[in-house]
């Protein structure tokens, strides 16, 4: 848009407009459509100017709606004109040009000619342009016959595609930035605005770091940009795109036209590089895409190949674009001319940094915005964006050595979550007591057993076996195994050892022989308690006391009437030993220490409304640290504990076992809960998932009739650091915040805050914290890590877990930073099933991966056979020697080699999908085989239901939950 402050001859300025039309071909050049495709049809200039009045509204607005019209350039001239009045002294000319006939570099000679024309016609006589030596068109056809074919090699652009291909090739085709909505299937468009502050001084800075790097202002800034996107969005491979002027000869100067080019500057940006390294880098990525620009984008995209979709921009979602100064104002006889560009609310891309050189009249700085995509961004975070980009451009510019990672960009420094004041501690046998007040009341029903015990009861027998458990040396530090399922024996035993003192080690006797043996081995167990059904599948030197050994009992009765001493403990002593799948292919223990009980006791029974009426509910495998949970959810309340049978997995069993008990309280994994429907359950009061992530259909279904809560938390910090708030069904679902006597730090790679909503690795810290991984001080150290921002000597644990802030400070899960996953509420290391696997003679190396989320979530083994092929049924065995059932692949895929990227890094897009079908089977016969292998195929998603009959659930891809809902599947079948 032009302002036009003086006495406007009008008649002059349209004589004008059509002159400089009728210089340029391309405005007056219109593209029909053919049975070959579109062709350039030349025509006289037309285009007249249109005339408004702008005294009541503001012409930039009118001049914004004129702007937003579209063009039909099949018919129409692809250039229009606007003289908006707003008092006699007072116009603005608004020329709209659509960007196939011009590009940014054509305002400068479009307003020249312009300016020049108007000066003549106002004088009476018509413009004597300089002549043209050559049209649009004509560059056109140059163009095409000096650089060729993409598909001849030897051509330039044959040439210039293949740098393309190799260039972006294993690029990340989508930059995750932290939006405030999720993408929308189809970009709308819709843009905002927001300025970003690059004064005077600034752009001396600027301009003096790119002398002394033989580079330009543009790849500083170009640098400076790629070291933001880099920290939003927690990835070192950044791809910005970049308009290139297109514009290699003199001749093309004047010309109006749509010269400009467009490339994707893919740039690696290492946080711990200096902010000279990484400007290195862009001047050579920049230096070698400028050299390589002559091709058209859109045969880069063909090459490159991406996933095209609706959603964003292929190649890149990022854009910088940088115009050097020119003159914005002009002085005409009684006409003074200032010129300023329309911003039309739209938005190409996810991002926009544009900056523009200013003029000595305009303050010598850079005129610089962020254009943003409102389908994700809202303006506060836009603005947000431009402030770190301000701070980044500010500060490394000022110390061109400093490195690029550390940065300030949280604003206040560190941003801590903390939790609660944690309150007094207490010892674990000091707060199960605590809950004993009424030893009348319930304190245990086992339902497998349909026994019930009482607080009094159950304090009396658990002091008979500490007795025991004394006589035989237990004290402080030491551990003893309890080999039994859940159950009143497991309670109790327990019970005993917390006030012997010791530390319980629970292990499942369902587990393989070897990994049993290896938990007792490492963690140096002294002592085990079992039942005498379990003696024989459990190795090891171990000494075992059997619970219903005649021997033990008579032990046992004698001590009922002794009085239990104080177990000397400390709260830095360890209350209990928990093993989790380890990256080496052997459980690593947790020592988790009697400090952080308390309060994560107090916090539940705050938090969800535990009472002494209340029945909570033990669902969780003993050796899964849940277990503790249930445990403080009921004994720290007084309330009663309900333990499930070993058998009840989920499904419609779990329903009738909460509907039956009458269950107020529960904790449930997520994948188990899905399999359950809440119908009928009123009296469940509340329920507590985790272990997993938590979905959005799940809170929909369980949250309107209940409060439900999600629950956050690795083994090494006392089993949960957050809880949400009572979520609710159609908001986000997130983790909530810390608990009482947790801080949470959201961390980058550097230990630094990252700013709200970014995504960063959680960091917990308190005293909760466990000591340690037993016998491990290496991955101790690695994972335990000091605390920089805490007092001397304090730490904090590295989760692995990957998290983000919303507006309100609670924490979303994305995910893990490493390679663990969780399946079925497990925490699983694959390189622990990858490290078995390849142990088998058969086996050169193997990779694992989980398909699936929730429910559906399922281990798929890729293996590479050492010679020959791979005996599935025996490796699976092989498995099944050393891995608990919930760490066996559900799929068997033979590869011939582990595809990687040109990184060197697995690349998992690249592995066969595994095909859950068995590869041929006998047809099921009878009413009973065809509603049974209906069911197979309804559960496991198989294409066809007719070759199943001699098939294995667990071979076709089944797991134990899954066969919770196919029980219920075969039930509406039979």
């Amino acid at each position: 848009a032009i302002s036009l402050d003086g006495a406007l001859d009008v008649p002059a300025l349209e004589a004008a407009v059509l002159d400089v039309i009728e210089r340029h071909e391309i405005l007056r050049t219109v593209f029909p459509d053919s049975d070959t495709g579109p062709h350039q049809v030349i025509q006289d200039a037309f285009t007249s100017l249109e005339y408004a009045n702008a005294d009541t509204r503001e012409p930039a607005e009118l001049a914004r709606e004129f702007a937003s019209r579209g063009f039909d350039i099949t018919t129409q001239s692809p250039v229009r004109a606007l003289l908006l009045e707003s008092t006699p002294q007072h116009h603005t000319l608004v020329i709209v040009i659509h960007h196939i006939a011009a590009d940014g570099w054509s305002i400068a000679p479009l307003m020249k000619d312009v300016l020049t024309a108007y000066v003549a016609r106002s004088s009476g006589r018509a413009p004597e342009f300089t002549p043209l030596e050559v049209h649009y068109a004509d560059f056109a056809i140059w163009q095409r016959e000096a650089l060729g074919s993409v598909n001849e090699s030897e051509s330039v652009l044959g040439a210039q595609a293949s740098y393309w291909r190799e260039t972006l090739r294993g690029a990340p085709e989508l930059i995750d930035l932290p939006s405030d909505r999720a993408r929308p299937l189809t970009q709308s468009l819709s843009g905002g605005h927001t300025a970003v502050s690059l004064p005077a001084h600034t752009r001396i800075a600027v301009e003096a770091v790119a002398g002394s790097n033989a580079a330009t202002p543009f790849m500083v800034l170009h640098a400076a940009y790629a070291v933001l996107l880099s920290r939003l969005s927690r990835s070192t491979d950044i791809v910005i795109g970049s308009p290139v002027a297109g514009r290699g000869h003199r001749v093309l100067d004047d010309l109006v036209g749509m010269f400009v080019g467009t490339v994707g500057l893919r740039t690696t940006v290492d946080p711990g590089s200096t902010f000279v390294d990484v400007l290195r880098t862009v001047r050579s990525v920049d230096l070698d895409a400028f050299a390589h620009a002559d091709i058209p984008f859109e045969q880069v995209v063909d090459v490159v190949a991406p996933t095209r979709t609706t959603d964003r921009h292929p190649v890149f979602q990022t854009m910088i674009s940088f115009h050097g100064a020119h003159p914005t104002t002009w002085d005409l006889p009684g006409l003074a001319v200032r010129a300023h560009e329309i911003t039309p609310d739209i938005a190409k891309y996810d991002l926009q940094f544009t900056v523009v050189e200013q003029t000595a009249e305009e303050g010598r700085g850079y005129e610089a915005s962020l254009t943003y995509a409102k389908d994700l961004f809202d303006t506060d975070t836009a603005e947000s964006f431009a402030v770190m980009l301000e701070t980044i451009i500010e500060t490394l510019t000022a110390q061109p050595s400093a490195v690029v990672g550390d940065v300030d960009l949280a604003g206040r420094g560190l941003r801590a979550l903390p939790g609660r004041p944690a309150g007094d501690a207490l010892t674990l046998p000091e707060l199960l007591l605590r809950g004993a007040a009424d030893p009348h009341a319930p304190a245990i029903v086992d339902v497998a057993a349909s026994a019930t015990l009482t607080y009094g009861e159950l304090d009396r027998r658990s002091d008979a076996m500490a007795f025991a458990l004394i006589a035989r040396g237990i004290a402080p530090e030491m551990i003893v195994a309890l080999a039994l399922p859940r159950s009143a024996d497991y309670v109790i035993a327990l019970w005993a050892v917390a006030k012997a003192g010791g530390v319980f080690l629970p292990v499942d006797p369902a587990y393989p022989a070897e990994r049993i043996e290896h938990m007792l081995t490492d963690s140096g167990a002294v002592l085990g308690i079992t039942r005498g059904e379990y003696v024989a599948g459990l190795p090891g030197a171990t000494s075992w006391i059997e619970l219903d050994a005649v021997e033990f009992t008579t032990e046992i009765e004698a001590a009922h009437s002794e009085t239990l001493p104080d177990a000397p403990l400390e709260f830095d002593n360890p209350a209990y030993l928990i093993y989790t799948s380890g990256s080496t292919g052997k459980p690593k223990g947790v020592l988790v220490t009697h400090a952080g009980l308390a309060a994560f006791a107090d916090e539940q029974r705050e938090r969800f409304g535990v009472t002494a009426h209340s029945r909570a509910l033990s669902f969780a495998s003993t050796s899964f640290d849940a277990s503790v949970l249930e445990l403080l959810l009921a004994f720290g309340a007084g309330a009663t504990m309900v333990i499930a049978p070993p058998t009840v997995l989920g499904g419609v069993e779990l329903h009738e076992l909460l509907d039956e008990q009458t269950i107020t309280h529960a904790f449930v994994t997520p994948a188990a809960l899905a399999t359950v429907d809440p119908a009928g359950l009123d009296h469940l009061e509340a329920v507590v998932v985790g272990g997993d992530a938590c979905t959005a259909d799940l809170v929909s279904r369980w949250a309107p009739r209940r409060r439900m809560f999600n629950a956050y938390g690795p083994t090494e910090a006392t089993v949960a650091v957050t809880i949400s708030d009572s979520l609710v069904a159609g908001e986000t679902v997130t983790i909530g915040g810390p608990i009482r006597g947790v801080d949470a730090m959201v961390l980058d790679s550097r230990l630094h805050s990252v700013p709200g909503r970014v995504v960063g690795e959680l960091y917990v810290c308190g005293d909760g914290l466990a000591r340690g991984y037993l016998g491990n001080p290496a991955l101790t150290a690695a994972r335990f890590v000091a605390d920089p921002h805490g007092p001397e000597g304090s730490r904090m644990y590295r989760t692995g877990d990957l998290v983000r802030e919303d507006r309100a400070r609670s924490l979303v899960y994305l995910g893990r930073a490493d390679h663990q996953v969780k399946v079925r509420g497990f925490r699983i290391e694959l390189g622990e099933i990858d490290a078995v696997l390849a142990s088998e003679a058969s086996v050169h190396s193997a990779v694992s991966v989980v398909v699936g989320d929730g429910v559906d979530a399922r281990i798929v083994a890729y293996v590479v056979p050492a010679h020959g092929d791979v005996d599935i049924t025996a490796l699976r065995r092989h498995a099944g020697t050393s891995l608990p059932a919930h760490m066996i692949p559900s799929a068997f895929v033979t590869i011939g080699a582990v595809p990687t990227t040109p990184a060197g890094k697995l690349d998992r897009a690249a592995l066969p999908a595994p095909l859950w079908e068995a590869p041929s089977g006998r047809s099921p016969e009878g009413s009973d085989e065809i509603a049974i292998c209906a069911a197979f195929a309804e559960v496991l998603d198989l294409a066809d239901a007719d070759t199943y009959a001699d098939s294995s659930f667990f071979e076709l891809g089944g797991n134990s939950l899954m066969a919770t809902r196919l029980v219920a599947a075969i039930k509406e079948r039979t």
